[in-house]
């Protein structure tokens, strides 16, 4: 352990100006647009939007930036990152701040479109930047470390954002007005967040300038492998994921604080899973590392669809958790170092199209099977996609692997 603790001490005192400022940002957009994703449901609630209307706000975002990602992928590469990255979550502030105050749904849905849209820049930048700021020995490392910062951010967003309109309300506010005001109060943390973006000096994602050129420098084919596993991921997790909340309160007859209890430890967990992911890799490769991590996942995934053994349930639900968020950075890591630099935004809006799409239509397929058959089926469907994806990770993608390796080593 104090070895491991030691070895990130070594790779964060590597990362640079740059990564730190990088980290710091991530800290704060995540703090406050965690906790505007668990209260805005509330808000709306409290001002009488039912539960249909919801579900179609959200996933206004959710498709907006699906069909922005392959043009901002072109964009990043016209335009210097510095300025997209200090812009992006002030833009996202906007579009969240128009969907509170505004009065009617249209409006409220503009506001998601804005948000959604800057939501299509984060998605290509993340990880084409950090390969920028790194180097082949700390990237593993970075990329793991702001997994966590992500997940640490989310953990301490929900928590605050669990009490604060309670004392909103007790200082005299209405109930919408606290959950307004709770929020307004999490959207100025994540501005704060373009104070540490606006120190990155870092202005282009690759050294050499083709802003010119919409050229893909990396083989079809390739691109192709390193979109299906995650795919298949994608159509696996939207049957069952987005309704663990429900499962939980169905099943076993939880109210809403002990779920939020469980989730968060489950958070916690995922952040030590998180930071294990390169200790692993290091030993194991990336690939295979993610291979192992699915594998192992799936019995769990069978408890928590057949038991109805709570403890059982409830540390199944914790390790699978830890399990799946373990292997994303490194599936992100490996396809970022395997293409062209110059493709690397394309690539990685690839990646988000291939997880935000297939899992939108799963969840509305999963909704419905858990509608009228229960909760067996879906993760019976999950189980199967999540073997189907590590097969195709360890058929496609493995070999490419062991060729990388193969040649570092001659």
């Amino acid at each position: 352990m104090k070895k491991s603790i030691n070895l990130y001490k070594k790779h964060i005192g590597n990362f640079g100006k740059d990564g730190i400022n990088y980290l710091l940002g991530n800290l704060l957009s995540g703090f406050g647009f965690a906790a505007f994703s668990l209260l805005f449901n509330l808000f709306l609630r409290a001002n009488g939007v039912k539960e249909g209307s919801i579900g179609n706000l959200l996933s206004v975002g959710t498709y907006t930036t699906v069909f922005l990602i392959l043009p901002a992928a072109y964009i990043v590469k016209r335009i210097p990152i510095s300025k997209i990255i200090v812009i992006s979550p002030l833009v996202t502030v906007l579009g969240y701040f128009i969907a509170i105050q505004g009065a009617s749904f249209p409006l409220r849905m503009t506001g998601f479109i804005i948000a959604g849209a800057a939501g299509a820049f984060n998605s290509v930048i993340g990880g084409p930047f950090i390969m920028r700021i790194t180097n082949d020995e700390n990237r593993t490392f970075f990329f793991s470390l702001n997994h966590a910062t992500m997940l640490f951010s989310g953990i301490t967003g929900n928590l605050i954002a669990g009490f604060l309109p309670d004392l909103m309300i007790k200082a005299g506010a209405t109930e919408i007005n606290g959950l307004r005001y709770a929020i307004f109060v999490h959207l100025f943390a994540a501005t704060l967040s373009s104070f540490f973006f606006s120190r990155i000096s870092v202005n282009r994602l690759y050294e050499k300038n083709s802003a010119g050129r919409i050229k893909i420098n990396t083989s079809k084919k390739l691109l192709l492998y390193l979109v299906l596993p995650p795919m298949t991921v994608g159509l696996g997790a939207g049957m069952t994921i987005p309704f663990l909340n429900l499962y939980f309160k169905s099943v076993f007859n939880l109210d809403s604080q002990k779920i939020g209890i469980i989730f968060a430890s489950a958070q916690a967990l995922t952040v030590i899973g998180a930071l294990a992911g390169p200790l692993l890799a290091k030993r194991f490769g990336l690939i295979k590392t993610v291979i192992l991590t699915q594998l192992i996942s799936i019995p769990f995934l069978y408890i928590l669809g057949f038991s109805y053994f709570f403890p059982a349930v409830l540390l199944a639900f914790l390790i699978r958790n830890a399990l799946m968020n373990m292997s994303g950075p490194l599936s992100t890591n490996f396809a970022m170092e395997v293409v062209s630099p110059e493709d690397r935004p394309l690539t990685s809006g690839l990646l988000s199209v291939a997880w935000l799409a297939t899992w939108g239509l799963t969840a509305n397929i999963g909704g419905m099977l858990i509608e009228n058959y229960g909760y067996r089926i879906p993760f019976c469907c999950t189980i199967f996609f999540y073997a189907l994806s590590s097969f195709l990770y360890w058929r496609l993608l493995r070999p490419i692997e062991k060729q990388r390796i193969s040649k570092t080593c001659i």
